[in-house]
C-alpha cells in the first residue's frame, strides 16, 4: 500500500500526500462499513451504494472484497433503478440478521461471540468503552445500545481515521492513535468479526449482505497491514 511513498521527517512538517491519501482511503472504507452496519438500509443509501460500491478501495489486494463488491453490485444493478420492493426486501433481511424479533442469525455485537450463552454488556463491553473514552467518543445511544456493536465499533475505527488524518496533515505525531487503532483491531474486530462475517454468508437471503460481510472481513484483515505498515514509516521518523 505504501509503495513509492516518501515521508518528510522534519517534525511539525505534514507527512507525504500518498501517506495521507492512504488515511483518507482507509477513513472512506470505514465510513461504507459502518454505514452497511449500523442500521437497516434506506433509499438513499442504497442508491448511493448502487453508483459507487465498485470504487471501494483494496480490491485489487483482497479476493474478499473482490468478490464482494461483485455480489453487492449485481444485487444492486439487476435492473435500472431500485424498487420499493428491492429496498423493502433488503430492510427485511437486516432486520432478519440484525434486529430480531426471532433469534438472530448474526449477532451484530462482539460479547455475544465471546461466551456461550450469547449474553451482551459482558467484559468486552466494557473493554469496548474504555477505547472509546480514551478518545472522548461517545455513542449516541450510549447506555442503550451496547458498546461492542458492529456499527459502533466500525464508527470508532472511522473516528480514529480523522483524527489520524489531522494529526498527520499538521505534523502532530500520530503513533499513538495508529497502536491504538492496531490493539483495536487485534483485540476486538479481528477477534470476532470473522464469526459475524461467516454467519452473514451463511444466512442472508441477499446478495447485498453476503457481499458485504465479504467486503467487510477482507477489509479488516488488509487494514491491520496497512496500520503496520504506518507504524513502520511513522517510527522511522
Amino acid at each position: 500500500m505504501l509503495d513509492s511513498i516518501t515521508t518528510q521527517t522534519t517534525t511539525n512538517q505534514p507527512v507525504s500526500e500518498g501517506v495521507l491519501a492512504l488515511i483518507e482511503l482507509r477513513a472512506y472504507a470505514y465510513d461504507v462499513l459502518r454505514r452497511t452496519f449500523a442500521s437497516e438500509p434506506s433509499q438513499e443509501y442504497l442508491e448511493l451504494m448502487k453508483n459507487t460500491i465498485v470504487q471501494f478501495p483494496f480490491a485489487s489486494e483482497s479476493e474478499d472484497i473482490l468478490k464482494g463488491i461483485k455480489a453487492v453490485d449485481s444485487s444492486l444493478n439487476r435492473s435500472s433503478g431500485l424498487s420499493r420492493q428491492d429496498v423493502d426486501g433488503l430492510q427485511w433481511d437486516y432486520t432478519r440478521l440484525f434486529i430480531g424479533p426471532d433469534q438472530l442469525a448474526a449477532p451484530p455485537w462482539e460479547s455475544a461471540y465471546a461466551n456461550e450463552d450469547k449474553l451482551l454488556f459482558q467484559k468486552e463491553t466494557l473493554e469496548v468503552r474504555g477505547a472509546y473514552l480514551k478518545h472522548l467518543f461517545l455513542p449516541a445511544q450510549f447506555q442503550q445500545e451496547a458498546d461492542d456493536h458492529i456499527g459502533l465499533e466500525l464508527d470508532f475505527m472511522y473516528q480514529l481515521c480523522l483524527e489520524l488524518y489531522e494529526k498527520a496533515k499538521s505534523g502532530e505525531s500520530f503513533q499513538e492513535v495508529l497502536e491504538d487503532q492496531q490493539s483495536f483491531l487485534q483485540q476486538h474486530l479481528l477477534k470476532w468479526v470473522p464469526r459475524f462475517g461467516r454467519d452473514i454468508i451463511n444466512n442472508s437471503t441477499t446478495d447485498f449482505y453476503k457481499g458485504m460481510a465479504s467486503i467487510l472481513m477482507g477489509y479488516l484483515s488488509l487494514d491491520l497491514g496497512a496500520v503496520e505498515e504506518l507504524l513502520t514509516v511513522n517510527s522511522a521518523n
